[in-house]
């Protein structure tokens, strides 16, 4: 059971209805028995009602108007200005044509970055039997072939090492140059742009 100090604590709360159900139990079952509890109660009750009489409510005519002012009055940082600007904006539009103008956008960036790979996939779907074409060797005249034995005495090389006879250069791509060696066979050349 409470003795009267514990409980006469709890009495403005009890008063007030803010203490837990079994507070309140506990307090409610000593003021029955307890002359002097209950006349302390009645005091905090008397004090109340007269403190809920004595309080005047401040007049609230146009009060929500004034803060309504200060509050227009503030200063709104430029993120947030912009961020009402596109939400604005995007309100006029229906939401289909922003995933539209989404979609646009994707597939205008995609041409952009694909073109490139897109023409030389096209170039390399020609059989490279067509770009580089095994052609006979050509007869060389009298005297290339002299300059070129001359050339080789000169620099010291054997005569027996092959040479490298370019027949002819072809490609559809810039950037790359097919030649002809006769005697061992085609190589490709990846030369830089010359644009």
């Amino acid at each position: 059971m409470a003795d009267t100090e514990h409980v006469s604590l709890m009495l403005g709360p009890f008063e007030d209805r803010e203490l837990e159900p079994h507070e309140y139990q506990e307090v409610a079952f000593h003021l029955a028995r307890c002359e002097e509890c209950r006349a302390e109660l009645a005091e905090y009750g008397a004090i109340g009602r007269e403190l809920r009489t004595q309080a005047v409510d401040p007049p609230l005519d146009g009060f929500k108007d004034a803060v309504m002012r200060r509050i227009d009055a503030l200063p709104v940082p430029l993120g947030v200005r912009v961020r009402r600007l596109f939400d604005r904006i995007g309100g006029l539009f229906p939401s289909g044509l922003g995933m539209a103008m989404a979609g646009a956008i994707a597939a205008a960036i995609t041409v952009v970055l694909v073109t490139p790979y897109a023409q030389v996939a096209m170039h390399r779907s020609t059989p490279i039997r067509e770009i580089a074409k095994a052609e006979p060797e050509p007869a060389l005249r009298p005297g290339v072939e002299t300059a070129h034995h001359a050339i080789g005495r000169e620099f010291g090389e054997a005569e027996e090492e092959p040479q490298a006879v370019i027949s002819k250069l072809e490609s559809d791509i810039p950037s790359v140059a097919v030649w002809n060696e006769p005697r061992m066979s085609t190589t490709v050349i990846w030369l830089p742009d010359q644009q």
